[in-house]
């Protein structure tokens, strides 16, 4: 092979590597940029106790296993059905769900729920599918806390949280509305479809790291 061909299969050759140095750099980017987006927009949560109960369940206390993981997307604004974490200034956080939004009052006699939307003039039925009976006794003396004519009114700016474990959570019905500023994060849909998969995953790999979140009753 003469000097001149030999150049051309080294410059072909150089060229080949730089373009795949330029694609696998590229990549990185990539992935970075993604990584960034998605550390900036989501956060994780580790399930503790057992007031979300059977949607999610709790582990014993935030050193063991046992508790779903799950991902807040922290720019979401919080409404009707989602589970939300709400911080709180003296205690740890609380995963509940949202019941109620500023404007709407509600009754809760025996188990059953009542709300009257802001703007309208009556009480209506909720349904709740995720509940569990087992988990909502009428005869829990929480479940009448609020069964009078007027029902309990929701401030503006505030948001009624209960859990689904309704028998032992410690939410609104004691602690009243919260403050919409304290929400944290809503829980995603799809980590809550696949929580099995993302609870596996945290578990495998990173169960000895503390966790972003420790959710209790």
């Amino acid at each position: 092979m003469n000097d001149t061909n030999s150049g051309l299969y080294k410059k072909r050759g150089h060229k080949k590597l730089n373009i795949i140095l330029n694609v696998l750099i590229a990549i990185v980017v990539i992935v970075l940029i993604c990584e960034v987006v998605f550390v900036t927009s989501f956060t994780g949560v580790y399930v503790v106790d057992k007031s979300m109960q059977p949607t999610l369940y709790g582990a014993v206390s935030k050193d063991v296993a046992g508790g779903d993981y799950l991902y807040l997307s922290k720019r979401a604004k919080p409404t009707y059905g989602d589970i939300v974490v709400v911080e709180r200034d003296d205690a740890d956080p609380l995963i509940k769900r949202v019941i109620a939004l500023g404007g709407d009052s509600l009754k809760l006699d025996r188990g059953v729920l009542y709300i009257k939307y802001g703007g309208t003039d009556e009480f209506v039925l909720v349904e709740e599918p995720y509940l569990a009976e087992e988990n909502n006794s009428p005869e829990n003396s929480k479940n009448t806390f609020y069964n009078t004519e007027e029902g309990y009114y929701v401030e503006e700016g505030k948001v009624f949280l209960m859990g689904d474990n309704r028998n032992v959570s410690y939410d609104s019905r004691e602690l009243y509305a919260f403050d919409v500023s304290k929400i944290y994060g809503v829980v995603t849909s799809w980590s809550l479809k696949h929580k099995k998969f993302f609870t596996v995953l945290h578990k495998f790999f990173a169960f000895d790291i503390p966790q972003a979140f420790n959710c209790s009753k």
